[in-house]
């Protein structure tokens, strides 16, 4: 689907397939800040191919482009027999505030419903507020005391679905 963004410029957001691991492996080549939550995306190009192979063989990714530059990239790792997913979501940072996880998130979550899942979670750095913004934004709540004093897991009951 096409978009435009909070400064006029249209992007696409559509689903992924083992095909745009290339476009993926260019865009986290340049991502920034790396490795610093959760040690993702990985520092090292060699362990970063290899997360991106992980999240594209379990996860259903989604991604943002403007033309065939891969600019954001949002994956559910479903567990169906839980009826649940982990959702995590890495937007390039001069794309950030510019509505393009909005449009991710809300292709993500159509795509949870009708994979018939009842709820998201997701960890996030108790200090990384514009992404909190994001997540409030959907619905997603803090679930539970920290693991860590630099993380928080929230949770999302997915829209339609009975809350977990």
């Amino acid at each position: 689907m096409r978009f435009v963004d909070k400064e006029g410029v249209p992007f696409d957001v559509r689903t992924g397939c083992d095909d745009d691991v290339p476009g993926l492996c260019a865009m986290y080549d340049g991502f920034s800040p790396k490795g610093k939550f959760q040690g993702v995306p990985p520092v090292e190009q060699k362990a970063c191919r290899e997360w991106i192979g992980n999240l594209v063989d379990r996860g259903r990714s989604f991604l943002a482009l403007r033309g065939d530059r891969i600019i954001g990239h949002l994956v559910i790792i479903p567990d169906l027999d839980r009826r649940e997913g982990e959702y995590l979501i890495f937007v390039d940072q001069k794309e950030r505030n510019r509505g393009v996880g909005t449009r991710l998130t809300e292709a993500a979550l159509e795509h949870a419903r009708g994979l018939g899942l009842r709820g998201l979670w997701l960890t996030v750095g108790t200090y990384n507020f514009p992404a909190i913004a994001l997540y409030r934004k959907f619905g997603f709540r803090f679930f539970g005391l920290d693991r860590f004093e630099r993380e928080r897991t929230m949770r999302l009951a997915v829209p339609g679905e009975p809350c977990l």
